[in-house]
């Protein structure tokens, strides 16, 4: 497949320190070289180091993070169009072929690589470096698993079946044209994969505050895997690993206070209650969020919402004040875009708020809010008495921090029976993870449990389709007829490269596709990471 094999001819990273601890101009350009990857490399742990900030820097890359919002965010009930380009349009109005540029996986598939080629390649480093000791190998080890395990969750969600490729591709030596996994199957077998490394992973960067919240440590594991096992309905699992995220005292997790949370969350970044974000600065721009919410230059956007007041029980829940504006019809997404100016509930103004520079904003990936409303969720399915007086509990806090304005525990009493405490959860989890990548997901993750298209439609997504006003309601059931219609087409190309992919039932067409049996198309050159590239 070209976009797994990569036509990688020269590969440059920029020289800062990824997380603008410091910075630089130069940049490393490669020539490819398999016999360069094989001699001059993976002689040290600095090499292993550079490896990994390979991993990470590819997750900064523009295709990687605008796949986090189309895959997550552009196709659910949070947002309608404003000024979108085509393949966001098609996404948004349900023409889905697979043409369409957002159905190639590329980019994820080249942090894949990346990852494989570190845990392949650095257990040798212990043979040739005495001080890479075999705590810094598994620290590194953990680290590149849980990366990979992300981006196969997001092409799972995404795609269902897609190839698992564990082993790197470094040259034209191995079979480029590999078949589909089971989707849950690959779910299985990272989870089995990160419970080798879960106990060596590392707890945190004591010398590096930033690297806390931007690379893994062992809380990221423990909550990918409960993410994980949320979405096969292992629900005892999930609520074991929010377990632990919230019974360690190790790298201390807090919601942000009230006031200001808006700011220092998402505006500032790098705050207490951050477990994984991607970091973005004046020399790695999240153009993504700029081109998908906003800019400081522009008021054109690919998305914008619609008055979604009706989510809130209180108008002056910092969710309702913070995420968008309401201007003459049109919602203005705020949410990493703006900075509130003022700490004052209401009335809100269109002048409290500053727009910013949104391309310097991080994209947070997980926060402590995300294990709240996990185990909620997995506790609210199990169904018992006491679960659900928990579950309650644990939707009580990120409620009651985001509305100061009612008693603490306002929630307690107004909701009884299982069902209304799954739709509580639901309903939280969009407010508080409204316009972060995460909603599309819940809803597929819903519909996976109960098979049942006519709630996801009616009471949901119809809700964005009624906003759009352009999409009749015969059509957008028409086109989600089916449960396969929710995740995306495989690309046009790979499916021309790869005579074992399958096209996703959905979408499969009468239409032959012509394949493409020439090697040299697939595999140009071997990966290789710049010697000198830190984290």
């Amino acid at each position: 497949m070209k976009n797994i094999i990569y036509k990688i001819g020269k590969l440059a990273l920029a020289c800062p320190l990824l997380w603008g601890v410091c910075a630089c101009d130069d940049w490393f350009t490669l020539t490819p070289d398999t016999a360069m990857v094989a001699q001059d490399f993976w002689k040290d742990k600095k090499d292993v180091e550079a490896a990994m900030g390979a991993c990470y820097r590819s997750m900064l890359e523009g295709g990687f993070m605008e796949r986090l919002i189309a895959w997550g965010e552009v196709r659910s009930d949070n947002v309608v169009p404003l000024s979108p380009d085509q393949n966001t349009s098609d996404l948004l109005n349900l023409n889905i072929k697979a043409a369409n540029g957002y159905t190639s996986w590329g980019d994820f598939y080249k942090t894949i690589n990346y990852c494989n080629a570190l845990i392949q390649n650095a257990p040798e480093v212990q043979t040739k470096d005495p001080d890479f000791s075999d705590a810094d190998l598994m620290s590194y080890l953990a680290e590149a698993k849980t990366v990979r395990a992300f981006c196969y969750f997001m092409l799972v969600r995404t795609f269902g079946d897609v190839p698992y490729i564990t082993e790197p591709y470094l040259d034209d030596t191995r079979d480029y044209l590999v078949a589909q996994t089971d989707r849950d199957e690959i779910l299985r077998l990272l989870l089995e994969d990160l419970k080798t490394v879960e106990g060596r992973a590392p707890v945190l960067f004591e010398d590096n505050d930033p690297y806390t919240k931007a690379r893994v440590t062992q809380k990221t594991l423990w909550t990918l895997m409960a993410d994980m096992y949320l979405w096969l309905n292992d629900y005892d699992n999930c609520i074991t690993y929010c377990d632990k995220v919230l019974d360690s005292n190790e790298n201390p997790l807090h919601l942000v206070e009230m006031n200001n949370y808006f700011n220092i969350v998402f505006y500032n970044g790098y705050s207490d209650e951050t477990l994984w974000e991607l970091p973005f600065d004046a020399n790695t721009n999240n153009n993504a969020v700029a081109d998908f919410y906003g800019t400081s230059t522009s008021s054109t956007s690919r998305l914008m919402t619609y008055d979604l007041g009706a989510l809130f029980i209180n108008k002056q829940d910092l969710r309702y004040i913070g995420s968008y504006f309401m201007d003459s019809g049109k919602g203005l997404i705020y949410k990493y875009v703006a900075y509130r100016n003022t700490t004052v509930l209401s009335p809100v103004n269109k002048n409290d708020f500053q727009v910013g520079d949104s391309h310097l904003r991080h994209w947070i990936l997980y926060r402590l809010a995300d294990v709240y409303l996990m185990k909620a969720e997995a506790l609210a399915y199990k169904g018992g008495a006491v679960e659900l007086d928990e579950a309650v509990d644990l939707v009580s806090k990120t409620y009651d921090r985001a509305n100061p304005s009612l008693a603490a525990g306002s929630l307690k009493g107004q909701y009884k029976s299982q069902s209304e405490i799954i739709d509580l959860v639901l309903l939280e989890r969009q407010r508080e993870f409204l316009f972060e990548g995460k909603r599309y997901f819940d809803l597929l993750r819903r519909l996976r449990r109960s098979g049942d298209l006519t709630d996801i439609i009616n009471n949901y997504l119809a809700n964005r389709y009624k906003a759009m006003t352009t999409m009749q309601e015969s059509v957008y059931k028409s086109k989600l007829s089916d449960i396969e219609a929710f995740y995306l087409p495989i690309n046009q190309d790979e499916l021309k490269l790869n005579t074992l992919l399958k096209q996703n039932r959905f979408y499969m067409t009468s239409s032959d596709i012509s394949k493409i049996n020439d090697k040299s198309l697939y595999i140009s050159f071997s990966v290789t990471f710049p010697s000198e590239f830190k984290i």
